[in-house]
């Protein structure tokens, strides 16, 4: 297979399930890196959070973060970023506290929440997923106020989202956001959050960007993945792979499915798909 670059979601797909990056999928961007294929992390994580161990690995010199909103390279830092008017900011932070929602604003690279909601209680009465609880608590930027940040400029989102307590909730604001903000893009890659982008952003068209900049065709890419947040990623790509533990959605329109997270997929892609 002809493969210039590989697109790869990091939670669920190339961490495991203690977000963690393996010895041996390193050593396979690596090897795969001395036969001129580069591996791009395609995250809805900022930039900012991705694991020191992947941000610091030498043969990883680009990052599609925030689910396409951003990418950003080592040498020259943030190439391009998706900032929402601070209209529509204030507007969709107004109607997701009308709700029973932990929010998070993704802003210049780095995750932003409200410092008292930082708590083990919050997480559980917000149903976050136990696994990324750790990751939520040492990575987030804490604010007092979204309110007034939003009003100031002080921060410009990237990236709203937002966790539910209540599924039935979850769809009315779904269905508010489609019908008052036609503007936006909304994904999920969790059971009962929401993840709220400018329309034309996500980590499809975050691919076909970064593609486009390094004069790659997308047909000559990879794409690998685990949840729903991964459908345009994977429809941008020459070919997908969805990892094993993956959402049944996405395994519907995968080429093939791979080995689980758990079991170093870069690695399987080097020896049974490349």
């Amino acid at each position: 297979m002809d493969i210039s670059l590989i697109a790869v979601d990091m939670d669920g797909t190339l961490l495991n399930d203690h977000s963690e990056v393996s010895t041996e999928n390193l050593a396979a961007i690596r090897r795969l890196s001395q036969r001129g294929i580069i591996t791009v992390p395609v995250t809805g994580r900022t930039y900012h959070e991705i694991p020191e161990a992947v941000r610091r690995e030498n043969c990883i010199k680009y990052f599609v973060f925030s689910n396409g909103s951003g990418i950003y390279e080592k040498e020259n830092g943030i190439l391009y970023s998706s900032v929402m008017p601070r209209e529509t900011a204030v507007g969709i932070y107004k109607l997701l506290c009308s709700y029973e929602t932990y929010i998070e604003i993704y802003s210049g690279g780095y995750p932003w929440a409200i410092g008292s909601k930082m708590t083990e209680t919050c997480f559980e009465y917000y149903k976050i997923n136990p696994r990324f609880r750790k990751v939520i608590a040492h990575s987030r930027k804490r604010a007092e106020n979204f309110e007034s940040m939003l009003d100031n400029e002080t921060l410009k989102p990237e990236l709203f989202d937002a966790f539910f307590r209540n599924m039935d909730e979850r769809s009315d604001c779904l269905e508010k956001l489609a019908a008052q903000f036609p503007d936006e893009q909304v994904v999920s890659s969790m059971g009962n959050n929401l993840e709220i982008m400018n329309k034309g952003t996500n980590k499809g068209t975050g691919l076909k960007r970064l593609c486009h900049i390094l004069s790659i065709d997308t047909e000559k890419t990879l794409a690998l993945g685990d949840s729903k947040n991964d459908i345009h990623m994977f429809k941008a790509a020459g070919c997908a792979y969805a990892v094993s533990n993956a959402c049944d959605e996405l395994k519907a329109i995968a080429t093939g499915v791979a080995c689980s997270n758990n079991e170093n997929i870069i690695e399987y892609a080097e020896k049974n798909i490349i």
